[in-house]
């Protein structure tokens, strides 16, 4: 197999794209799945010049050329090239020149910023001269990792942990949580038992502010005894709460959608806020999902109040948080204080330590929101869940 590096230039690619000269979707891609923060995160890599991964292309013998690997990010270059991706101004680490950009499709960039995209160069590395069965072993050897998930490896080790995480998935199942109407989204390669197994661990050790990688969770996997019966009773109330939640807003009209991350920080919220303050407001979820879509759409007033304006800063805090790692220690950090912050402001739930001193400061200083909530989640250990307790 021969393998030749070019240095092509983004419109080159996307000239080549929708000239059918290369095709995006061959038998053995997976379809094009990646959501739109996913596809604003390359395009805000692109506006900041950063690195895209290389493109494997195959070109057959006629001169057809077919992507083995970079599917995902040609189809979210191309829907940014075709108007269908907005840019998300407000994504981390923020910049003040792609902030100005905030909300801006192709089309309507300034031309320095137009051309600048327009010769973003893309690696691509091109296969030629290869036996029939080169390719498809290259396109797995580069996707190997994908092959089999956490979860999936988990599943394998038997043990009262793993019994624990199929039961509650079982109950919560039955109880009409973990349901694709319900949530949004299904099972597929053990999703809720991941979720499940996570909410688990966090309960487990008490805080959010340690990584829980897949090595912590499988650590659990190996225990002997599994989680504390405690544990077991809080992730199964939660749940129920959560169920309540949902069907609030399925009475107010509201569809909600989840992924793992954020779907984890509401069964979090329902165990560890309960527990200290008592019942949630009955419209938590749906009052700040519909909140969230409005400042999504443009709809949510932040003229008329200080206070509107810092809480538009929040649920944008959590809005770009919410497609993170279920991983990563500061998104999961920064959505469960968003929650809480929103529940305080809006429904008068209570204050805790000192969350609305913080809000106060936000109120003033909108603009400085990643800032004081950085400072204030180091300074408060914000994240400490107390030990799990059945509130039922």
């Amino acid at each position: 197999m021969k393998i030749d590096k070019s240095d092509p230039e983004l419109e080159t690619l996307i000239s080549r794209i929708r000239n059918d000269e290369l095709d995006l979707q061959p038998d053995f891609q997976r379809g094009e799945v990646w959501d739109s923060k996913r596809r604003q995160r390359l395009v805000d890599t692109v506006l900041r010049g950063w690195y895209v991964p290389a493109v494997h292309i195959v070109r057959s013998d006629d001169g057809d050329e077919e992507v083995l690997d970079g599917q995902q990010r040609l189809a979210g270059i191309r829907d940014f090239f075709d108007d269908r991706v907005k840019i998300d101004g407000f994504i981390e680490p923020r910049d003040p020149k792609i902030e100005a950009l905030h909300g801006l499709r192709y089309s309507q960039l300034p031309d320095s910023v137009r051309k600048a995209v327009n010769r973003f160069v893309v690696q691509t590395i091109t296969l030629t001269a290869y036996d029939p069965d080169e390719p498809n072993e290259l396109f797995f050897r580069l996707n190997q990792a994908y092959n089999l998930t956490p979860p999936e490896k988990r599943n394998a080790l038997r043990g009262e942990a793993r019994d624990q995480v199929k039961t509650l998935v079982q109950e919560l199942t039955e109880d009409g949580l973990l349901d694709r109407p319900m949530i949004g989204f299904g099972n597929g390669r053990l999703a809720f038992d991941d979720i499940v197994a996570r909410t688990c661990v966090a309960i487990e050790m008490g805080t959010l502010s340690t990584h829980i990688n897949n090595n912590v969770v499988e650590d659990y996997y190996r225990r002997k005894d599994g989680f504390s019966s405690s544990t077991i009773r809080a992730v199964r109330d939660s749940g129920r709460r959560l169920v309540a939640q949902i069907m609030e807003a399925s009475d107010q009209g509201l569809k909600i959608r989840f992924n793992k991350g954020t779907l984890q920080t509401w069964l979090i919220y329902c165990d560890w806020a309960p527990r200290r303050f008592g019942d949630l407001p009955a419209d938590l979820l749906a009052r700040f999902e519909n909140d969230r879509t409005r400042l999504r759409s443009g709809e949510f007033d932040t003229d008329t109040a200080h206070l509107r304006r810092a809480l538009a800063e929040v649920l944008r805090q959590y809005d770009d948080r919410a497609s993170y790692r279920v991983t990563d220690v500061s998104s999961v950090l920064i959505r469960d204080l968003s929650l809480h912050l929103f529940a305080q402001v809006i429904f008068n739930y209570p204050a805790y330590k000192s969350s609305d001193h913080l809000f106060g400061r936000l109120t003033s200083e909108p603009d400085q929101t990643p800032t004081l909530i950085g400072e204030f989640l180091e300074a408060t250990r914000w994240g400490e869940l107390g030990a799990a307790r059945s509130t039922s």
